[in-house]
């Protein structure tokens, strides 16, 4: 959910705690009684997820597409529940794919659109990633070729991966 709402558009907001995968509710009356060591936390049961919030911030600051108004949902297929959209500035062009399906696709998945329009892409965040605790269901470090407006890549099971447009093969 943080990683969609990080790389959609608009402005991305998450509620203090999150970020570690604090459990006690936030209340008004009764806060000081329900107070978590989110420092703890972090060093702890939450060092995965605080990973993955600092490298999502990370991602998003440093690239202009994720902040452009910029997006365009090129994927939706229900069944599969797998969604794809891209983001893009003046330079730079970014394809998030995101999966809530419980198995990877870990063979592949083919997305078709005309709007991929050849070249190659590259894989720059993984939310399956072994820093967050997951299994490295990963598209690894190869160049992705779009032929025929076709684009084929792994997917992790209930995660997202974000590929960046190169300019070419090299």
């Amino acid at each position: 959910a943080c990683g969609m709402a990080m790389l959609s558009a608009g402005t991305p907001m998450f509620f203090m705690g999150e970020e570690v995968g604090a459990q006690k509710p936030y209340r008004y009356e009764d806060f000081f009684y329900n107070r978590e060591d989110l420092l703890s936390e972090r060093q702890n049961t939450g060092q995965y997820l605080f990973k993955f919030y600092q490298d999502i911030i990370r991602l998003r600051l440093a690239n202009l597409a994720l902040k452009s108004h910029n997006i365009d949902i090129i994927h939706i297929h229900n069944a599969n529940r797998v969604i794809a959209f891209q983001r893009w500035d003046d330079q730079e062009k970014l394809l998030v794919i995101a999966s809530l399906n419980n198995h990877p696709f870990a063979f592949g998945y083919e997305i078709e659109n005309s709007k991929l329009n050849g070249g190659f892409w590259q894989e720059i965040f993984n939310s399956d990633d072994t820093s967050y605790g997951g299994n490295n269901v990963s598209n690894l470090e190869t160049a992705i070729p779009v032929i025929n407006n076709i684009i084929r890549v792994v997917i992790p099971a209930n995660g997202f991966i974000v590929l960046q447009k190169k300019l070419s093969s090299s």
